[in-house]
């Protein structure tokens, strides 16, 4: 049986305001993303690369080629701590964080 565990849920919106979902799951040890169109979890499975992120320089988007969501951890680095770089990452890309879904759902 695997062991799995969400690490996040973000809800995302690109430039256009089009809605996207990122779920990160920590997966017998390797951290896997789900992308998808809308916040609801009948939307369209998008590809990671559709994510594109950048640097400001002088008031100017440089694009980063090739760069693309952590699949590894900092040495050091907690479950919040990577939650917080990959949300940071966001920032400077194509998508930004509107929403975040609580990971620890319980029922009465």
């Amino acid at each position: 049986m695997k062991k799995v565990e969400k690490l996040f849920h973000f809800h995302l919106e690109d430039g256009m305001k089009n809605k996207k979902t990122l779920v990160c799951n920590l997966i017998d040890g390797s951290i896997r993303y789900s992308f998808y169109s809308s916040h609801s979890s009948s939307g369209i499975p998008l590809a990671l690369s559709n994510i594109q992120f950048y640097n400001m320089v002088d008031g100017n988007k440089h694009w980063k080629r090739g760069y693309s969501l952590p699949v590894d951890t900092l040495h050091g680095e907690t479950k919040e701590d990577f939650k917080y770089r990959v949300k940071d990452m966001l920032y400077h890309s194509t998508c930004r964080v509107v929403g975040e879904v609580s990971t620890n759902v319980t029922f009465a």
